[in-house]
């Protein structure tokens, strides 16, 4: 063991375990897992405390509706390189973002309850009862 390393890397642990080895601290997942976690994919669980925090704690909405525009850039990218005027490739790729963060917005409770089943917590809200499946 060189003098680099702590005991708990050296004895093969996981360094995001606590100190006694009881339960994990929440530590957010690396790039490539939330890249994985932006686009809709499931993280694992040791990610359940993050996951928690990222859905039901202070900003979650605004974290949410900051989902599609993320999704979206790579078209205002391809937007802002096709030929035209610079004037009407601003108005395509602002109502691009724009229109994405409205229905990140519109959106964001559904796709809360759908990732919170998705980690295997509850849904905050229940969905609506559709008096057309009493039939």
């Amino acid at each position: 063991m060189s003098g680099s390393e702590d005991s708990s890397t050296a004895s093969g642990q996981d360094a995001a375990t606590a100190v006694d080895g009881s339960a994990p601290i929440a530590s957010r997942p690396p790039l490539t897992g939330r890249i994985h976690y932006l686009v809709g994919g499931t993280l694992p669980p040791v990610y359940k405390a993050w996951v928690s925090h990222d859905l039901t704690g202070p900003g979650w909405r605004l974290r949410q509706a900051m989902r599609p525009p993320l999704l979206l850039l790579p078209f205002a990218v391809v937007f802002a390189l096709l030929p035209g005027q610079p004037a009407v490739r601003g108005i395509a790729i602002g109502f691009l973002l724009v229109a994405g963060l409205g229905l990140g917005f519109a959106t964001s409770s559904y796709f809360r309850n759908r990732r919170l089943e998705q980690h295997g917590f509850p849904p905050v809200l229940a969905p609506q009862d559709d008096p057309e499946d009493e039939n």
